[in-house]
C-alpha cells in the first residue's frame, strides 16, 4: 500500500465517526427508542456521550493533522 492511500483510510476512519457524532447530536431523538419513553436518563447519558466522543475525536484529529504537517 502506497503512502495516499493510507493516508486516505485514515482520514475516511476519522471523518465518519466525527460526522456521525454530529448527525446523532442534531438527531438525538434517535437515541431513544421507540415506545420507551422513560429512557429519559439514558437518553441525556448517550447524548453527553456523543458530546465528549466527538470532541475526543476532534481533538485527535487535530493533533494527527499537526503531526503529518510537522513530518513535512
Amino acid at each position: 500500500m502506497n503512502n495516499e492511500l493510507k493516508l486516505l483510510i485514515a482520514m475516511f476512519l476519522i471523518i465518519v465517526p466525527i460526522l456521525l457524532s454530529i448527525f446523532f447530536s442534531f438527531k438525538s431523538e434517535l437515541l431513544l427508542p421507540k415506545g420507551y419513553d422513560l429512557a429519559l436518563d439514558g437518553y441525556v447519558i448517550s447524548k453527553t456521550m456523543v458530546m465528549i466522543f466527538t470532541f475526543y475525536l476532534l481533538t485527535k484529529t487535530g493533533f494527527f493533522i499537526l503531526r503529518h504537517i510537522k513530518k513535512d
